[in-house]
């Protein structure tokens, strides 16, 4: 890494604090610890959910320093309809959490029920039946639509590594499907820049586009060790979450939007949880876990590493 690089991450990205939990969009914190809920009723889970409280902790992002990152878990989102069996994507749109659930179909392709939860992990909507969306591995929201951008992922009937899907908020079908002229495994789209953020297969080349998808750019870098999974793009830096596999632990990878690296940092996550999506909310860091028919949503703290 270049010191002008890291020197000017460490300015550029001060700005991302943990701030403590309240605002009016943030998720409110209703868990300090995952421990003791697995296989307890619904009921049970939710009193021991509700038992704690924990703050985040306030903590100034300099990438140029060696960080570690936990997640504590605030919230179980739970699919409402049985036989969605895996959680993917998920992004928050401002108001809700909107996550996709998946399950194969009779002919054996994969669909989506893509369910939106408010701040307090209770379902407020979900989509009328299963949406084809392939994998819906990664979701980002598109304020100028109103609408979430899904990034397919892959397809099992029909291959779909360079497709996407955009879905209207409030009605929660499908708007548009379409390709794209490079694969990508998750794309997060800006506002602030009005652009998008991509990386293909195991994140050896990063992809920029404009507003209107339009391919800008291309970088390649070094292979990450570890499984690709969400993104988000923020205006200062792109996020990957990445899980673990092959005795590489999950890390985030942060890019600048020139596709320089600013920083790995080792996430933990209670049971090495499989991590699926990563949101910066109100300046928090938020990441989803795969947890078959729910998926548990962690704020991440920061600290640095000894």
């Amino acid at each position: 890494m270049k010191k002008a690089t890291k020197t000017a991450a460490a300015v550029i990205l001060a700005a991302l604090v943990l701030i403590s939990a309240g605002c009016a969009g943030e998720p409110a914190v209703t868990d300090g610890t995952e421990a003791g809920t697995a296989g307890l009723t619904a009921a049970e889970e939710t009193t021991a959910e509700a038992a704690t409280t924990a703050e985040p902790v306030k903590f100034e992002l300099d990438l140029s320093k060696p960080l570690t990152a936990e997640g504590v878990k605030i919230h179980t989102l739970k699919c409402p309809e049985k036989g969605y069996n895996t959680a993917q994507g998920c992004c928050f749109d401002g108001e809700c959490w909107v996550v996709a659930f998946n399950k194969f179909d009779q002919r054996g392709e994969e669909c989506t029920l893509l369910c939106k939860f408010d701040t307090n992990g209770k379902i407020v909507a979900q989509s009328d039946g299963p949406l084809y969306l392939e994998h819906a591995n990664n979701i980002t929201y598109l304020p100028k639509k109103d609408a979430y951008y899904v990034t397919s992922c892959q397809g099992t009937l029909t291959e779909c590594w360079n497709g996407y899907s955009i879905v209207d908020r409030q009605s929660l079908q499908v708007l548009e499907k379409g390709k794209l002229g490079q694969p990508f495994f998750a794309m997060g789209y800006c506002p602030e820049r009005d652009a998008f953020a991509s990386a293909r297969w195991s994140g050896e080349t990063l992809d920029f586009w404009d507003g209107e998808l339009n391919h800008t750019a291309s970088r390649n870098v070094t292979p990450p060790g570890t499984l690709s999974q969400g993104v988000f793009a923020a205006p200062d830096g792109v996020w990957f979450v990445r899980s673990s596999q092959n005795g590489y632990k999950q890390e985030f990878r942060v890019y600048d939007w020139e596709g320089e690296l600013l920083a790995t940092i080792p996430l933990q996550l209670k049971n090495d949880a499989e991590s699926e999506s990563v949101n910066i909310v109100d300046g928090v860091m938020y990441v989803t876990s795969n947890g078959g028919q729910r998926a548990n949503l962690f704020r991440v703290d920061f600290k640095e590493a000894e």
